[in-house]
């Protein structure tokens, strides 16, 4: 009998689900797995999906961890069950970005605030459908970006990241673009003009 130990410890949902699934598939029929949780939303879904495979758990909270114990079954994993129940649906309304810092007065605030806003658009519900960057604004989708990482995760969640073109060739960083598409001012004013409302960070 074999034992695998999944530690997704800082990890936020669906990956701790994937990883007890892939630990899962690597474990001998009657095998056991541990997986180690640092918060409620993706213990409440790991324990989800092992129910959705027929399989018991037991789950206990050792000070800010969840220690998550099961046994791997005869039976093969369903690949239908369902992986997480958090993933936020996007909705109508749109956000423009129109500079590349939030507000005026002081630059250095303005700096802290635009990543602090951008490193937000994750938690709230429901995520917009669309983010768009022009003017100075494009600096955040470029490689160097501090908020790169958010923005790329936002477009894996089916939000999608619109760059202005006209404005990427003005600055001349077509090159460093790192995340979503060059578009046109047809299709921004589309998006715009479509959006329930529009966000101006």
């Amino acid at each position: 009998m074999n034992e695998i130990v999944v530690d997704a410890r800082g990890q936020s949902c669906p990956k701790p689900v994937v990883m007890t699934k892939n630990a899962l598939k690597s474990l001998e029929p009657g095998g056991k797995i541990r997986i180690i949780i640092d918060n409620d939303t993706a213990k409440s879904n790991v324990e989800n999906f092992l129910k959705s495979n027929g399989i018991d758990s037991k789950t206990v909270q050792k000070a800010d961890l969840f220690e998550i114990e099961a046994m791997k079954p005869d039976s093969p994993l369903q690949e239908s069950a369902v992986i997480c129940d958090c993933a936020p649906q996007t909705g109508t309304h749109v956000i423009a970005v129109k500079n590349n810092r939030m507000g005026f007065g002081s630059d250095e605030l303005g700096d802290i605030l635009i990543r602090a806003c951008v490193n937000t658009i994750e938690e709230v519900t429901p995520l917009p459908s669309a983010i768009v960057f022009y003017n100075s604004g494009i600096d955040l989708a470029l490689k160097s970006s501090p908020v790169l990482e958010s923005l790329q995760e936002l477009e894996k969640l089916g939000v999608k990241i619109i760059v202005c073109g006209t404005c990427v060739q003005h600055f001349g960083q077509k090159e460093n673009v790192a995340v979503g598409i060059i578009s046109n001012m047809y299709e921004i004013m589309e998006v715009l003009s479509r959006a329930s409302h529009v966000v101006y960070p």
